[in-house]
């Protein structure tokens, strides 16, 4: 895959990964694909990454560190999805690799939907799946704007969504380091909604969500089916807003994802899973 050169941008994109393991990691079969990932908003390729650190998924993930959080707190945050989506699509061409997925997590989801149709625009490999969670799809005008908040109300909703621990008597501390970089990604998020509408992707679409996140329920997630032309699935799991964090099961369901001639485009599968339980895949049945 060719790079492009990116569009005169002030930013950059650090791609950030959990060390090698001695003596490898996941077996000789474990698949090679790397799943390029971009987190929740406000949150940074360190707090991703901790939860897989035992997991055989670590080998494979590639963390998109975007500036103003974690080691890059000093750097300016970005407020544009589509700056996003080019700078990161640069950095995965650079890369050269031919197998690989994206995933994203929440505010992640149309970062990496939007960097699937930079990809795709490149003419090189394209992403084997787009995987998608916690996230309703943007036809779904509904993200909450969270940058019109005070900073303390922004703080209650990170405390609500359970990425902000209220007995932690580092919260508050915590909070304030957090809140211009998702103040800033939610910002970006208003903006990409407000904008014009954008084709679907070509690439297929793994939409996942959690049965206890009333925020993004099941009707929401299947709205993605309309931005796709390719296969569609929808997974859930028994679990919350944050589910992806909870097991590995959501990544390796991306990790070994294989296109199904079976589904054929333009049809649904649905499961559940249990996110509790990375000891086994998932299980319930296909509706």
């Amino acid at each position: 895959m060719n790079a492009r050169p990116g569009g005169g941008s002030v930013h950059h994109i650090a791609v950030r990964r959990l060390p090698a393991v001695a003596g490898g990691e996941g077996g000789p079969a474990w698949p090679e694909r790397v799943v390029y990932c971009v987190p929740a908003a406000g949150t940074g390729a360190r707090s991703f990454l901790g939860p897989f650190a035992s997991s055989p998924v670590r080998r494979n993930l590639g963390v998109m560190q975007l500036p103003g959080r974690e080691d890059r707190l000093s750097e300016a945050c970005m407020d544009d999805i589509l700056e996003m989506a080019e700078l990161i699509a640069d950095a995965i061409a650079e890369e050269g690799v031919e197998d690989y997925a994206l995933f994203g997590h929440s505010f992640g989801s149309l970062v990496m939907l939007e960097t699937a149709r930079r990809l795709e625009a490149f003419g090189g490999p394209v992403p084997a799946v787009l995987a998608v969670s916690a996230c309703p799809p943007p036809l779904v005008s509904t993200a909450l704007r969270l940058f019109e908040l005070a900073p303390a109300d922004l703080a209650e909703e990170l405390r609500n969504l359970g990425r902000l621990d209220s007995s932690d008597p580092l919260a508050d501390e915590l909070a304030a380091l957090v809140l211009p970089a998702l103040e800033a990604d939610c910002e970006a998020v208003a903006r990409y909604l407000d904008g014009p509408p954008r084709d679907a992707v070509a690439s297929p679409i793994l939409a996942m969500g959690g049965t206890l996140d009333a925020s993004v329920p099941r009707e929401k997630l299947a709205g993605w089916r309309e931005c796709t032309t390719s296969e569609f699935v929808l997974r859930e799991y028994d679990a919350g807003h944050f589910f992806a964090l909870e097991s590995d099961l959501p990544l390796r369901a991306v990790v070994e994802w294989k296109p199904d001639p079976a589904r054929g485009e333009g049809q649904d599968t649905w499961a559940v899973g249990t996110a509790a339980d990375s000891s086994r895949s998932e299980s319930g049945s296909d509706w």
